[in-house]
């Protein structure tokens, strides 16, 4: 049990490091703060679908505390609904409707889409 607490800390290290980098490199580079959110969770949904395929389908009897390390941890970590759902509401609050519902819409889309698109590419 403590094996698998360390595997997924160490993971969600990773995971929240990597998407902290991708949030700093988009947001220097286009100064597009919620670009780097939606790109973290699509790609984070994309490698899920991809880990789900690999880790269920292929490899059904992965270690437990890899296959946590990788989902929750890294992924977990990586993919920050939480953050969507704060900017989200943040463009509600500032009566800015169409840009709420459009990243709305379009982040829910392409993660579906990224998560099965990853179960189909293995």
């Amino acid at each position: 049990m403590i094996k698998s607490f360390l595997f997924v800390a160490m993971g969600g290290a990773l995971g929240a490091s990597a998407r902290y980098g991708l949030h700093v490199l988009i947001n220097q580079w286009l100064s597009r703060p919620m670009l780097a959110t939606l790109l973290a969770n699509s790609v984070g949904c994309l490698l899920m679908g991809m880990a789900f395929q690999w880790i269920y389908q292929r490899y059904p009897n992965m270690d437990e505390s890899l296959r946590l390390f990788i989902t929750v941890g890294f992924l977990g970590a990586l993919t920050t609904w939480s953050t969507f759902s704060m900017e989200t509401v943040t463009l509600l609050m500032e009566n800015q409707y169409a840009a709420a519902m459009t990243y709305f819409l379009l982040t829910s889309l392409l993660c579906l889409g990224a998560f099965f698109l990853g179960t189909k590419l293995l």
